[in-house]
């Protein structure tokens, strides 16, 4: 029961079986990750397959719960005590949400076991025998696309019939587990009933999400060894009708909240000419409606020009953050093993250029820990996109079930070795099998590794991104080298003690995850609600910009320690340069300190005209400002829009680990001769 369901025509089992009295109550659960979440695509689609079926709709009474997993066992207990006798409940499984959701089902056989609990989702389809060794209390298993397997599983349940000709599902017989043939992946998705179009959501419902997950067409035609997704199914595009499309989406951006997600789910958007409707369509009914909405998606793999159309219109309607070129590695070695073709460097830079010209942010995913991935050609990936002027984003490498990675003898070629830990070190909930040793890289680079992306995002996205440039392009060291530096100076030299426990506390924890020390890290970052992701950098950004004396201490240190550094390897510094990029630096931190604490502040700078122009160039600083009428130092005042007071810093921080905010684009610029509009 994933969010890409196959609905054949199968016909049903026996006899129609009788309409009861009284409805049969049928429980359908999603627990997320994500906060705010109240609707879940996967069960809308399960629902509106069952109420369109007269017989299901009569006999009973479907109910969907959208459950946070933070909440943790009083959650569950609290879930289950709103039930009375359930007939059925169905759980849809992710990686993340697996434990939770099989304890709620062991829970619910506890209490009521004539209940019948069925499960689908990626993470457990085609995976019957661990799955039913693990949860033998589990009743059946859908595999792939299930609205309509669930549809005949309801119908033999209330005929008490024979499950043995439902396609696509393992269950138990005699006391064993019986996997039924395959069932065949649907071709006319007019077939699978909208979820929005019926009444499956209520109005209320759709408002009161602070995400909606939709698609406009399934399947992958890319067959990348790491994913499920194509890898596993290598399936052809598939497309929901377009004046359906339209419909739906009137109706969902009508009701969704202001600066709700739009989440396209689709792997790949952009893929399809007619996507340029689609988001033609969202622009128009965002104006109609007055809604300010985020509108993410999985973009093409393939980087065509119609992505940047289409991102750039998105840009311009303020419906967009970050647009995604996917990456992964640019290692050919790597990307051989991986099955994946990937975007030329050339053309890499030619769509990050065009991005630029267009003022669209982009940023670009890599996954460290691929095989055949070694700790140098993960850094001079990581430096390819820094020095064309992108924003990495880095993910650990998670063995997903049902990939190649995941099979024994791939596993065995490549000595991939694993640890069951959460795929983010600071969220526990989000517990899944990270790989962290590899025949080209050892457990220590892993955790090398993993210490380099809170150093990189903190300091060339943030805190030290102009001087950085400027001392990347004056002296021609690497910039994954200078941020290597900066991690050290982190974890020895640095004279905040709070700072030093962060950074110490990163570097045990990826060897140790038990270690983690939340309580400091709450205690680094205050009050302030925390969204729990990549925590260890949010308290290291809170700490650096709390006051603007501390960061401009912290900031002056860094570079100090850098230029003693190259000085001790033969390089020539141009300090003058490097202090002028560093003025910008520390002004860019001003719309961190409006968010921190809720006031707003004017910061300086003066930048040497040569630098100037270097920064520009390279997109570190917007193009819109370069008037060219100033003399050899540019000068000028910076300050943060007004509903930045407003914004969670929590929020913001993580936005621009995910390459979405921007610091100097978004704070407001006054240059000399020019009259700051300030509230």
């Amino acid at each position: 029961m994933t969010s890409a369901i196959e609905t054949t025509d199968v016909a049903h089992t026996g006899a129609q079986p009788l309409v009861p009295d009284r409805r049969k109550s049928v429980q359908l659960v999603e627990f997320t990750a994500m906060q705010g979440v109240r609707y879940s695509v996967t069960l809308g689609y399960l629902k509106a397959a069952a109420i369109a079926d007269p017989v299901l709709d009569a006999a009973c009474d479907f109910r969907i719960s959208v459950r946070e997993q933070s909440g943790g066992e009083q959650a569950t207990k609290e879930l289950l005590d709103t039930w009375d006798e359930p007939f059925v409940v169905a759980l849809t499984v992710f990686f993340w949400n697996r434990a939770q959701s099989l304890e709620l089902a062991r829970q619910v056989k506890e209490r009521w076991p004539d209940c019948r609990v069925v499960v689908g989702g990626n993470d457990v389809s085609y995976q019957q025998e661990p799955l039913f060794a693990e949860a033998p209390w589990l009743d059946v298993l859908v595999h792939g696309e299930g609205e309509l397997r669930f549809r005949d599983l309801l119908h033999a349940f209330l005929a008490d019939g024979d499950l043995a000709a439902i396609p696509g599902i393992s269950h138990w017989r005699d006391g064993a587990v019986v996997t039924n043939p395959d069932a065949d992946r649907i071709t006319d998705l007019d077939q699978v009933v909208s979820p929005i179009l019926t009444p499956v959501y209520s109005d209320e419902e759709i408002t009161g999400s602070s995400m909606i997950v939709y698609e406009t067409n399934r399947g992958c035609p890319y067959g990348c060894a790491f994913c499920y997704w194509g890898g596993a199914t290598n399936s052809k595009v598939r497309q929901f009708d377009l004046e359906r499309i339209f419909a739906e989406l009137d109706r969902l951006i009508r009701l969704m909240p202001m600066d709700a997600t739009l989440f396209i789910a689709d792997a790949n958007f952009g893929i399809l000419p007619r996507d340029r409707q689609i988001a033609e369509h969202i622009v128009e009914l965002s104006r109609r409606y007055g809604k300010r909405l985020i509108v993410s998606t999985n973009w093409a793999k393939n980087g065509n020009e119609r992505i940047v159309e289409i991102a750039s219109m998105l840009h311009a309607a303020d419906l967009t953050g970050a647009i995604t070129l996917s990456a992964q590695s640019f290692d050919a070695d790597v990307l051989k093993i991986a099955n994946r073709a990937n975007i030329r460097t050339d053309h890499y830079r030619r769509l990050l250029s065009r991005f630029r010209e267009l003022d669209v942010p982009t940023y670009t995913d890599l996954i460290w820990g691929l095989p055949g991935e070694t700790f140098d050609k993960y850094l001079n990936g990581i430096e390819e996109v820094l020095t064309a002027g992108g924003s990495p984003v880095i993910y650990p490498l998670l063995l997903l079930n049902n990939t190649e990675y995941s099979r024994d003898s791939f596993r065995d070629e490549h000595a991939l070795r694993t640890r069951w830990m959460p795929a983010d070190i600071t969220n526990p909930e989000l517990v899944a099998d990270v790989v962290v040793e590899h025949g080209c890289m050892t457990a220590d680079e892993w955790v090398r590794g993993m210490e380099f992306r809170v150093s990189m995002t903190l300091f060339q996205k943030i805190l030290l991104r102009c001087a950085l440039r400027v001392l990347h392009t004056t002296t021609g060291v690497r910039m994954v080298d200078l941020c290597r530096q900066l991690w050290s100076f982190l974890l020895d030299d640095c004279a905040d003690p709070f700072m030093r426990a962060v950074a110490r506390d990163v570097s045990a924890v990826y060897r140790d995850p038990s270690s983690l020390d939340i309580a400091m890290l709450k205690t680094v970052m205050g009050n302030r609600a925390i969204v729990p992701e990549e925590v260890h950098y949010q308290a290291l950004l809170c700490r650096a910009v709390r006051t603007g004396r501390a960061t401009a201490d912290l900031l002056d240190a860094a570079v100090d320690h850098l230029c003693t550094w190259l000085a001790g390897t033969g390089f020539e510094v141009d300090r003058v340069l490097v202090d002028g990029a560093l003025t910008l630096d520390i002004a860019a931190t001003t719309i961190l300190r409006a968010s921190l604490h809720g006031e707003l502040s004017e910061t300086d700078f003066a930048v040497p005209r040569r630098g100037w122009d270097l920064l520009v160039a390279s997109g570190d600083v917007p193009s819109s400002l370069d008037t060219g009428n100033q003399g050899s130092i540019v000068r000028g005042t910076v300050w943060a829009p007004p509903r930045w007071i407003h914004f969670p810093i929590s929020v913001y921080a993580l936005s621009i680990w995910h390459g979405t905010g921007r610091p100097l684009y978004d704070l407001l610029f006054a240059l000399p001769d020019e009259l700051p509009a300030v509230a």
